[in-house]
Parts: structure tokens; C-alpha cells; sequence
């Protein structure tokens, strides 16, 4: 019985070990809910953690929104106060797959993959689908992707007074550069 148990053990760690982690906490994440013509309503979070399992294609992600930097300091409070709540919903998450992965096949040029996962905003989750571009670099992959969120699938509700300078479908792009754990 021991023996099968260290048997069990050893290769199990053995996986793990084979296990490919890449890594990064300074993943850039920008929102923009701008309409034309008016103030830009442009945010970016340097500090967006994502960790990707080269073996399956797995892909989790971290954000905090309180991290969102806002170019006017009033936008960056009523973002965090009355959209977001970031007292109350401090982090967005992402869970999701990179169909078709396969780590040994990159290249150093960009190739499309689809992400398919979910993402909660708010407390809320929602399955989201989206095109990424990959490359291998020297020191992990570089992984760029444009998505739409609607607000109001979030519960985030914009008061009439700001109706019209705010887009109900904003658009996040995310610019991670990842390297082994």
C-alpha cells in the first residue's frame, strides 16, 4: 500500500514538474468607454496578473480595479465609487482556454487564437469569447486581445447627468507579456 502511494506521489509531481507555468503582475489592461467628440473616458492597470499552463492552454487572470489610473482624478473616483464599487468588488477575474494551443509550435511571429472563458465583473460572470494574437519571445509569449464588454450585463449603471459622454459598450485591450514562474 505505501508503495502504490509512492508510486501515486511521484507521478503526480512528476506532472506538475513537467508543468509549464508563464507568468505575468505588470500585464497592461486598458479600458476605454469614450464616445466621439467628447473627454476621453481612457483608463490603464499596469499591474494585471495572468498566469498561462502551457501544457492545456489554460489562462487565468487578476485585476484590480482600484489599479485602473484615470488621466483626471474625479473620473478615477466615480469610476471606483459609483461604477464599479471597488470597495465592495475589488477584482474582475478571467478563467478561460486557449483553443488549440500548443506552446512547442509558437513562433516569434503573432498567430490568432481564440480565448474562450469566463470573466465576472461586478459579481456578475459572463462567458466571453475573443481573438488573441500570441508569439513566442525569448522569455515566455506576448499575448494581445480587443474585446467589448456592455455595461449594463455588469449591473454598471450611468447616471443620465453622463449618459452621453460615456459608451455602453466599452472596450477593454489587454497587452501581457509572459515569463516562466
Amino acid at each position: 500500500m505505501k508503495r502504490l502511494i509512492l508510486i501515486i506521489a511521484l507521478i503526480f509531481c512528476t506532472s506538475k514538474i513537467a508543468s509549464q507555468q508563464l507568468y505575468t503582475n505588470v500585464g497592461e489592461t486598458i479600458f476605454d468607454g469614450s464616445k466621439e467628440s467628447f473627454e476621453p473616458i481612457k483608463a490603464i492597470n499596469n499591474n494585471s496578473v495572468s498566469i498561462i499552463d502551457t501544457d492545456n492552454g489554460n489562462i487565468a487572470a487578476l485585476i484590480y480595479i482600484k489599479d485602473f489610473d484615470f488621466r483626471l482624478g474625479l473620473m478615477q473616483e466615480h469610476f471606483n465609487e459609483n461604477y464599479m464599487e471597488s470597495n465592495k468588488f475589488p477584482k474582475s477575474t478571467f478563467e478561460g482556454v486557449i483553443q488549440n494551443f500548443n506552446f512547442e509550435k509558437l513562433e516569434n511571429n503573432y498567430t490568432n487564437f481564440i480565448i474562450e472563458g469566463e470573466i465576472e465583473i461586478k459579481g456578475v460572470k459572463k462567458n466571453i469569447s475573443t481573438v488573441a494574437r500570441i508569439k513566442k519571445t525569448d522569455d515566455g509569449i506576448d499575448l494581445n486581445t480587443s474585446f467589448n464588454i456592455k455595461l449594463s450585463d455588469y449591473k454598471i449603471k450611468i447616471p443620465r447627468l453622463v449618459f452621453k459622454k460615456i459608451d455602453e459598450n466599452v472596450v477593454v485591450n489587454l497587452n501581457y507579456s509572459y515569463e516562466k514562474k
